[in-house]
């Protein structure tokens, strides 16, 4: 019977759906509606016929044409639903025929004290149900309005008409009845279509939540959900249980699968890994995909030995697997690293034992199932190759079958192997959290050393360079013969930037005493560049090219030098010389150029203000950032012309966004020490307001702490001179300089802007309790000085939650927007002007 019934209910939804437009059934408040409406309509087709019967045999055969008539003129409004689309106007006929039906048969049935009085509340009711409080309120006023109406004409000496139903009783009996049945029946459909939406709801989030913890390719868990429940198996252990074991399961080449074979037949290869692996474990264990072609399985109250034991099974399944529709050829294995939870560590370091186990099944030969720890055994071929690599003093022990992959003369690992090892080591940089260090080493002047001893000298040479370079560096590190005079070293897992220095310098260290070739000696310097990862915009590409551009900026500072990769890195003497001699046609080729980045108020998250940006597109250096030639500008005097500018050009450019019906908003420009001390500063700044058009107010002058207390007394006087004249004065880097409460209250300033390494400080939780305390203090104490405070180098979400909650006014930095031209400033002006019709941008 419950199946019967399920049956009847979804055809007639199915029924009642096909009266409903397609746009309507895709809202569910809409579609809502509109399903009302129709349910209304049935239940008028069930009780009009029958009540339009009743009044026959009561001998009112007009109120039973009546009826008819309205029934039939209620049927329309589904096909008017359907033809019009709009689910109002089929509401208002249905409306209306009520209505009219009821006050109808009130009049000629005696008037207010008929009994279809009570019936006039149903429009009004029904009304709430199919258009909401509005309509239902206009119909409950249609139906006062009635009532009141037929109350009043016999008071003003209209008769009602007389009616021939003699059995009163009997009728007001059926009227009460039908009220009750047609309200009973009217929720029950209205309760059967509001279900069968809940039903839907709860389809439609059971399809969200497998798609927020299933990987939508393989059907596996994704890698959130299965490290949320390897954490609870955790919390049992820690409570008492038998301890886990995880297998992380990488599919070999599988690059080479998706290049050979597209990327389709990657998919399938990974969707019948996927099976083939789930149909293998029990229903306690947990198995997702963990990344590209990596899984990770959890097995509870597992021993080592036995996950061993599985693991090879999963390897042995995988082997077998066959792709026909793809390819006969294609062969699919599988390299699993297994590692044992172990009490007092994180998933985090489980998982990490795990991956090193897997690399050391990936490098010994793939296809293979390594525990951590474990003892690698070589094959025959593998251990020729060791002890040859054991007889020469270069030689890399453990590495590859392939000899193909292995350099002849070093005996370390080929350039064709790096792409592979880089391309492993940033993947596990992002998923553990860790820095990958990129070092780039050439042997300076090595042309040199083979004229002088020969090339067979010069072999020996970088026989011998490769194993000081691999003495140097942990079994985990890779290091590669990148061409003739270049190596390329890997370094994984490393806590800070500074690790990947120190290496340099222990690399470099090696090279202090001379090499012998034969009977001569050699003394061999290196150049070191290093790159890191993650790093935005950073592929393995870029990384190798940045990489090399820190090795070009050794070589030029020197030998034995190591340089980091940084877009403003310092300049080597010879470039400094160059520009420093290019600097003064700068300003007249016209290579100085400005960027805006934007400043936000905190509390409206709109833009009131920019900083400007000098940069310089050099004809044979490219962009360079402020950094490297502001020092230059500094030591040549030219400061106080490209100063001026800068303040000439970013005013002339605020004024230039007001004329072309923007907001008003604050440009902020640097002062140097040399502009400040210049004797004509105030009358040269007032000048350039004047010049330009820009609104005092619009002008903000950002000085350094220091510059400012280096004379306090003639500081003091021009720049309150400037802020007499409505020009704003902010302290930039506080924090970083003087930083005394008296030297503060003596400055003359508007803003203090903190210090980018207080911010970076912040977002951090309870890690960063006294950054948060430090930052909070700053703000606090600059509102007392009434002076506004603007947070720069933010940068997440984080950061801008807490200096939101400490109340600072104002924020900069690449959360919000990078440095941009002045025509994308004017497009973000105008988004958020047609955006937000609130008052103008006020200028703090």
């Amino acid at each position: 019977m419950k199946n019967i019934g399920s049956r009847l209910i979804d055809r007639y939804m199915t029924a009642i759906h096909w009266f409903i437009p397609v746009e309507a059934q895709q809202n569910a408040a809409q579609l809502t509606r509109a399903q009302n409406v129709v349910n209304a309509v049935v239940l008028a087709a069930l009780s009009g016929p029958f009540y339009s019967l009743a009044y026959y045999l009561l001998g009112f055969s007009t109120a039973a044409q009546e009826i008819l008539a309205c029934c039939a003129f209620m049927f329309v409004a589904p096909f008017l639903l359907r033809a019009t689309r709009s689910i109002a106007i089929a509401r208002e006929v249905f409306l209306c025929a009520v209505f009219f039906n009821f006050t109808w048969l009130t009049f000629n049935l005696g008037g207010v004290n008929a009994p279809t009085a009570g019936w006039l509340i149903t429009a009004p009711v029904v009304a709430m149900f199919l258009g909401g409080v509005g309509t239902a309120v206009f119909w409950l006023a249609m139906s006062c309005g009635a009532v009141a109406a037929i109350y009043i004409l016999p008071l003003i000496g209209v008769a009602l008409p007389a009616h021939p139903v003699k059995d009163m009783d009997l009728l007001y009996l059926l009227c009460d009845l039908g009220l009750y049945l047609v309200i009973v029946v009217f929720v029950l459909l209205f309760e059967l279509t509001k279900t069968k939406g809940f039903i839907k709801l709860e389809q439609a989030l059971n399809v969200i939540n497998e798609l927020a913890i299933r990987d939508e390719l393989t059907g596996s868990h994704n890698r959130r959900h299965l490290i949320g429940l390897i954490e609870q198996e955790r919390e049992r252990v820690v409570k008492g249980a038998q301890a886990f074991c995880v297998c992380l399961l990488d599919i070999d080449f599988f690059k080479r699968i998706n290049d050979t074979y597209g990327h389709a037949a990657g998919d399938a290869v990974l969707r019948s890994f996927a099976v083939t692996v789930q149909k293998q474990i029990r229903e306690s264990d947990a198995f997702g995909r963990y990344g590209g072609e990596e899984f990770l399985l959890m097995l509870p109250e597992t021993s080592l030995e036995d996950a061993m034991l599985f693991a090879e099974r999963v390897r042995m399944g995988i082997e077998r697997l066959m792709f026909r529709d793809v390819s006969s050829d294609l062969k699919v294995s599988v390299s699993i690293g297994v590692a044992q939870f172990r009490l007092g560590e994180t998933i985090g370091q489980t998982v990490t034992r795990a991956d090193e186990a897997l690399y050391t099944a990936k490098s010994s030969g793939r296809n293979r199932v390594i525990n951590y720890g474990q003892t690698v055994e070589l094959s025959r071929e593998q251990a020729e190759v060791q002890a040859e690599a054991e007889a020469a003093p270069a030689l890399l022990p453990l590495e590859l079958t392939d000899t193909s992959q292995c350099d002849p003369l070093t005996g370390l690992l080929g350039r064709r192997v790096l792409r592979d090892r880089l391309n492993h080591a940033m993947s596990r940089s992002i998923r553990n959290e860790r820095l990958v260090g990129l070092m780039l080493l050439n042997v300076n002047k090595f042309k040199d050393i083979n004229e002088a001893l020969g090339y067979e000298a010069g072999d020996a040479i970088l026989a011998q360079i490769a194993a000081n370079v691999r003495d140097c560096l942990r079994d985990s590190d890779t290091v590669v013969r990148w061409g003739g005079d270049e190596f390329i070293v890997i370094l994984e897992d490393l806590a800070q930037l500074g690790d990947a220095q120190q290496v340099a310098e222990k690399i470099l260290d090696r090279f202090a005493l001379p090499l012998r070739a034969g009977e001569r000696e050699s003394f061999v310097s290196l150049s070191v560049g290093i790159a890191t990862f993650p790093a935005p915009g950073c592929d393995i590409d870029t990384l190798l090219k940045r990489a090399d551009t820190a090795m070009t900026r050794a070589k030029m500072w020197g030998e034995n030098s190591v340089q980091v990769y940084s877009s403003d890195a310092p300049l080597p003497p010879s470039e400094r010389l160059i520009l420093k001699n290019h600097l003064r046609e700068a300003l007249a080729q016209n290579q100085l150029l400005l960027e805006y980045q934007p400043q936000v108020d905190i509390a409206t998250r709109r833009i009131v203000g920019v900083e400007a940006l000098i940069r310089w597109n050099h004809p044979q250096y490219g962009r360079i950032e402020p950094g490297r030639f502001i020092t230059l500008a500094e030591e040549t005097g030219l400061i106080v012309p490209i100063g001026e500018w800068v303040l000439r050009t970013a005013a002339a450019q605020n004024r230039a966004w007001r004329d072309a019906g923007l907001p008003a908003l604050k440009t902020a420009v640097n002062l140097s020490a040399r502009q400040l001390k210049h004797p004509e500063l105030v009358d040269r700044v007032l000048e350039i307001i004047a010049e330009t058009g820009i609104a005092p107010s619009c002008l903000d002058l950002e000085i350094t702490e220091g510059i400012l207390i280096d004379n306090m007394e003639m500081n003091r006087q021009g720049l309150q001179t400037l802020r007499q004249a409505g020009v704003q004065v902010s302290i930039d880097d506080f924090g970083t300089g003087y930083s005394s409460l008296g030297y503060l209250t003596e400055l003359p300033a508007d803003i203090l802007k903190m210090d980018r390494s207080f911010v970076t400080r912040l977002g951090q939780g309870e890690t960063g309790a006294r950054g948060y305390a430090l930052a909070e203090s700053i703000i606090h104490m600059a509102h007392r000085l009434q002076l506004a405070v603007i947070a720069e180098a933010v940068e997440t979400e984080e950061q801008l939650a807490d200096l939101t909650a400490m109340g600072c006014d104002y924020a900069q930095g690449y959360y919000f927007h990078r440095p941009l031209a002045a025509d994308k400033v004017a497009e973000l002006l105008r988004q958020q002007a047609a955006t937000d019709q609130g008052p103008a941008l006020h200028v703090a």
